[in-house]
């Protein structure tokens, strides 16, 4: 089995950054807007800060108290010319989380706004489209691995990954098929795929007995047993019956973290 790692995808992700570094006439600024309470999101926002730092990318973290402070940063974000890109740190109260779609579609780093996703829908190559369903194409397309006419079988259906994957897949001329918890015939659609993007958030969900001989599969999950990350595929199991796969960790995840600051900075040549 082919093990499809991210370090080489990721590096060339980094070729493209430079070029783009290059053209900048403004200082690329992110902002980063939460409600305090989640750990979690602490570390994750640590990673994009450090992130930013690498790439001369301004930082900014408002992380608001209650959501009339939520609102009243986003207000002084939105419209200012020294930032480029901005992004709203989930957990969020539906009010909140709402606001990006009033956010113009170029500032909007994460591709989460119902603009963005028109675009990525109807096909328009200004779209800013989510990082991690981004990262699985990236994959595909370094490794020329051909999905034309192939049966491309989504697992989850989120709006970071199932949904954007849907359009950008077919955009690739692939038979596209979405499952998720409601999937009666789960196992079946599984087994006549012929690539797998796992996507669920369980662990080693998927076993060999899911897959057809020679089946590619992509590992978007990230979870944790015993103090160690594992991914949503059991690769120990799949390992003498896939063709090809991504590992965790290793794989999707810092090709996730690149494609961020492609596109903060792609903000700041577009405003």
């Amino acid at each position: 089995m082919i093990i499809l790692e991210g370090k080489p995808v990721t590096e060339k992700i980094i070729e493209r950054i430079t070029e783009k570094q290059a053209k900048l006439t403004k200082q690329p600024c992110l902002a980063v807007l939460g409600i305090k309470g989640d750990d979690a999101s602490n570390v994750y926002i640590g990673r994009i800060e450090k992130n930013c730092a690498k790439y001369n990318i301004d930082f900014k973290l408002l992380m608001a108290k209650d959501e009339t402070e939520f609102k009243n940063n986003f207000n002084e974000v939105k419209d200012n010319p020294e930032i480029t890109g901005i992004m709203f740190q989930e957990p969020l109260p539906h009010t909140c989380a709402s606001l990006i779609n009033e956010l113009p579609a170029y500032k909007d780093v994460e591709g989460l706004n119902i603009i963005n996703a028109g675009k990525l829908m109807l096909g328009q190559e200004d779209a800013n489209i989510p990082c991690t369903s981004k990262a699985v194409i990236e994959v595909l397309d370094y490794y020329n691995i051909d999905i034309t006419g192939k049966k491309v079988v989504i697992m989850g259906r989120s709006n970071i990954v199932g949904k954007p994957l849907i359009f950008q897949l077919l955009k690739k001329n692939a038979t596209v098929t979405i499952c998720h918890s409601k999937t009666t015939n789960l196992k079946e659609e599984l087994q006549t795929a012929d690539i797998i993007v796992m996507a669920i958030g369980k662990a080693k969900f998927l076993t060999k007995d899911y897959i057809k001989e020679n089946a590619i599969l992509i590992d978007v999950g990230i979870n944790f047993e015993d103090g160690k990350m594992v991914g949503d595929i059991d690769f120990e199991s799949i390992q003498d019956k896939a063709s090809m796969c991504t590992p965790v960790p290793g794989g999707i995840g810092p090709i996730t973290n690149v494609l961020l600051i492609e596109n903060i900075i792609t903000n700041a040549l577009r405003d």
